[in-house]
């Protein structure tokens, strides 16, 4: 039987496109707050407010904010995976390296969903999605190991920002395994909630006394753009991506993010790609290319 090119909505592809864009610029944006702001300050008042804006625009549109009591367990744990785990991690390890960098080695990440997903999706790893994704991972790790500027830093940053993708990952997976009832505004705000309640509850714990006596604009500018850009955008965006396409596909498809982030660093803090930025950036969206024609019967 002849062989066509699988449909993979427009919409999708939109979005992963503004998803490459605000993502990665909020790589370098991140490391700017993080200057002034303490990340469980920064992530607690981001999350919060990206939250109560999702339930504000699902209940415009006339959307239930109610969880049905047996979602509870899966909400709570991809909650705590997607947002509480991820988010900190990120912002401990992107403070402790380059943001470029810190970018390229979270978007590891779709290694991690890919094989959560096949054990728990059940979702079948075809040669055409393992080619992608080792293309992608082939792209990261170039990024991540190819020059001694890569290596340089305190490994822990590192270590802090594989741990982020690997629960974010698995989160990815979870969210389709789980098959919520839920739209996927609803869902997002939840999570974003209950995710930042455990950071808030640490922020006025402890973190907060580390806040400056006064913060400058470009800073809180980079809050503001995590409480509404990528907190309220961004998730929404991805989880609707992760709704419409099988888990390969829609975290391979975000690998572009952290070639933005590299470019954003570049502009933003002055470091200079070098051929191992370009060679990544090849493999990467061949990776992406791979993905977006895939092939079915």
């Amino acid at each position: 039987m002849p062989q066509k090119t699988a449909k993979i909505p427009p919409f999708a592809i939109f979005l992963l496109a503004m998803l490459a864009l605000l993502w990665g610029l909020n790589w370098p944006v991140m490391k700017l707050s993080l200057a002034e702001y303490p990340p469980f300050v920064f992530r607690a008042i981001a999350g919060i407010s990206a939250g109560l804006g999702l339930f504000a625009m699902a209940r415009a549109n006339g959307q239930v904010l109610r969880v049905p009591r047996t979602e509870w367990k899966g909400l709570l744990i991809v909650s705590l995976l997607n947002m509480s785990i991820w988010n900190i991690a990120v912002l401990y390890g992107v403070d402790l390296m380059e943001s470029g960098r810190a970018a390229i080695l979270a978007y590891t990440m779709p290694l991690w969903a890919t094989l959560t997903g096949t054990w728990l999706v059940k979702e079948p790893l075809r040669a055409r999605s393992a080619l992608a994704l080792g293309l992608g991972l082939v792209g990261v790790s170039l990024l991540f190991f190819g020059d001694d500027r890569a290596l340089s830093g305190d490994p822990l940053g590192p270590v802090l920002v594989v741990f982020a993708a690997m629960s974010w990952g698995v989160g990815t997976a979870a969210v389709k395994y789980f098959r919520f009832s839920m739209s996927v505004t609803v869902l997002t705000g939840w999570q974003q909630m209950l995710g930042a309640l455990p950071i808030a509850v640490i922020a006025l714990a402890w973190d907060y006394q580390n806040m400056p006596d006064a913060v400058t604009l470009v800073p809180t500018l980079g809050l503001v753009y995590n409480m509404t850009i990528t907190g309220i955008f961004c998730y929404w965006a991805y989880f609707s991506v992760v709704n419409m396409l099988p888990v390969v596909v829609s975290t391979v498809g975000t690998l572009i993010v952290p070639v933005i982030g590299v470019a954003a660093d570049a502009l933003i803090f002055g470091t200079v790609p070098g051929i191992v930025d370009y060679t990544a950036l090849a493999a990467v969206v061949s990776a992406v290319f791979l993905v977006m024609t895939r092939r079915a019967k």
